[in-house]
């Protein structure tokens, strides 16, 4: 065995369960919001759009706030900024259990979805500061695979818990969780002893929470992570869809191969990890176009799918697609980590969030539409009468 690793604290692997539990459970309170959906839609007299609001208010708050919540973390570390965003999280979701009108939580699940924004710089920032390069992206694979757990155990835990105690403290044991899971991590969480990978690579010139976040040398990886993510959303939401009207699915298959999608995006975020630090020695760059490349060509495999074509076939592409399209994140948030350096990890992690959410969507939107309007210009013209 190499010796560099006999000497690493090994508290790293429980440093990284706690970044991975923090994760798991902050999203089993963002993924309440559309399980418990059938149960609150009837009570407060919502409409299906209103519900989809819901949601939408949490992300745009998770990711308007990134740039803001990453600046802190790197301020104030990541044990102060877990705790916020847990208790704010929690407290929010609690709210939501509250809720007598549409107003009130639409409000709640916005804030609770600024909560949510101070773990995703956090967790990373953890990663940055406990692991040397060539297990970083392992280990981002790793803890970003708390996000779709924490999906599947709502799943699971929320339909029962509605049973025993109803939707609002189903809701509400949810935010307590994460109310109080926030003082565990505080109490569990430890900063490595002294620079534990000091020498690792080369840090950013003057690498302190002070130092000049360099905007531009971020602005590739996280304009180009923006198209991987519209793939993704883009297979998540027209998965279920495209097998029901186009493949002839039962909806039950069809929700279950989305099933099997997601679990192919759990092993990607580790195995794209775990290539990324030991059969590419650390790049990123080569295995974030590998997957890109990857993705391209199931996307296209996929659509030459019929209803004849064999399942045996099908279910391994949707498997791969999910290995694809929502297992790159591990890989990329190490390259950002490593672009912004160890203590400009969350600011760095956060204009990368924000601009995928915004930016580059209202650039594409504004390119397609000038592209239509030019056409319009030069190539239509009116019928004479």
């Amino acid at each position: 065995m190499d010796e560099s690793f006999v000497r690493r604290d090994r508290f790293r692997w429980a440093i990284l369960a706690l970044i991975s539990a923090s994760h798991v459970i902050g999203a089993a309170a963002q993924y309440g919001i559309n399980t418990l959906a059938p149960f609150y839609k009837e009570e407060l007299g919502l409409s299906r759009a209103q519900v989809g609001l819901f949601f939408s208010a949490f992300y745009l708050a998770m990711t308007g706030a990134s740039f803001g919540t990453g600046w802190l973390a790197d301020r104030l570390g990541v044990r102060k900024t877990s705790l916020q965003g847990h208790l704010i999280l929690g407290l929010c979701t609690l709210a939501a259990a509250l809720a007598p009108s549409f107003t009130w939580a639409f409000a709640s699940f916005f804030l609770a979805g600024f909560g949510y924004s101070f773990l995703n710089p956090a967790s990373t920032k953890g990663v940055m500061s406990w692991f040397h390069r060539d297990e970083r992206a392992t280990a981002m694979g790793i803890k970003q695979t708390g996000v779709p757990a924490g999906g599947v155990v709502t799943a699971m835990l929320a339909p029962v818990l509605v049973l025993l105690i109803g939707w609002r403290g189903a809701l509400a044991a949810l935010g307590m969780i994460n109310f109080l899971f926030g003082f565990i991590f505080w109490f569990f969480w430890r900063d490595p002893v002294g620079d534990s990978v000091k020498h690792d690579f080369p840090e950013r010139a003057a690498d302190a929470a002070t130092a000049p976040l360099n905007i531009w040398s971020l602005l590739p990886v996280s304009c180009g992570t923006a198209i991987y993510l519209v793939g993704q959303m883009a297979l998540i939401t027209y998965t279920p869809l495209y097998l029901k009207d186009a493949m002839g699915f039962s909806p039950y298959w069809a929700s279950q191969a989305l099933a099997l999608t997601q679990a192919g995006g759990m092993v990607g975020r580790i195995g794209w990890g775990v290539a990324s630090d030991r059969l590419f020695g650390g790049r990123r760059k080569i295995v974030l176009v590998v997957i890109g490349v990857s993705s391209a060509l199931t996307i296209l495999a996929l659509s030459l799918m019929t209803p004849e074509s064999p399942i045996y076939l099908l279910l391994p592409l949707l498997f791969l697609a999910g290995v694809c399209l929502v297992g790159y994140q591990g890989v990329s948030y190490a390259l950002i980590g490593e672009i912004a350096g160890k203590a400009r990890t969350g600011a760095g992690l956060g204009l990368m969030i924000t601009i995928n959410a915004y930016a580059i969507a209202w650039q594409v939107l504004g390119a397609f539409l000038t592209v239509g309007i030019i056409g319009l210009v030069t190539l239509l013209k009116d019928p004479r009468e």
